[in-house]
């Protein structure tokens, strides 16, 4: 017998294609997360010679300002998916990471391919899973996200 009323049951029902989105759609985190932490200490602490990805101490140092913050954002919308604030953050962040793995995929110069076809795939099912009627449905349901404001006249009652 459960102890939980209706209204906790339907709090706790997530879809599973939104489920599935943001299980695929954290893929970039760790790896946004290591070259922040890594181009932020290549650009202060440790200069490296010659740069990993530009030019200059200060190129390193930006990168790594540039990934923390994409970190921050990708973190974020993840968050809102979740927790039926906003849906579209999480699925331009999809659709950013599937650009940028098609791009190194094609580009042999990049580097290894494995994790560019990880990234490309995970992004690609998280794109299409966030944007089904499905996850819809769950960001715009009445128990998510910012309350309802109630109309002035029901509120002073007349």
């Amino acid at each position: 017998m459960s102890t939980m009323s209706a209204a906790d049951q339907e709090i706790g029902d997530t879809p599973p294609q939104v489920v599935g989105a943001i299980a695929a759609g954290v893929a970039p985190l760790p790896f946004l997360g290591v070259y922040a932490v890594l181009f932020l200490i290549h650009g202060s602490v440790h200069p490296v010679i010659p740069p990993d990805i530009t030019n200059s101490k200060r190129g390193e140092f930006v990168a790594g300002v540039i990934a923390l913050a994409l970190f921050v954002l990708f973190s974020l919308s993840v968050l809102w998916l979740l927790n039926r604030r906003r849906r579209w953050v999480f699925v331009i962040c999809q659709a950013a990471t599937l650009g940028t793995a098609v791009d190194f995929v094609i580009d042999r110069t990049t580097g290894s391919i494995a994790v560019s076809a990880l990234l490309l795939v995970t992004s690609a099912v998280a794109f299409v899973l966030s944007v089904l009627p499905q996850a819809a449905r769950h960001v715009h349901s009445p128990l998510g996200g910012r309350p309802e404001r109630r109309r002035a006249s029901a509120s002073t009652g007349t």
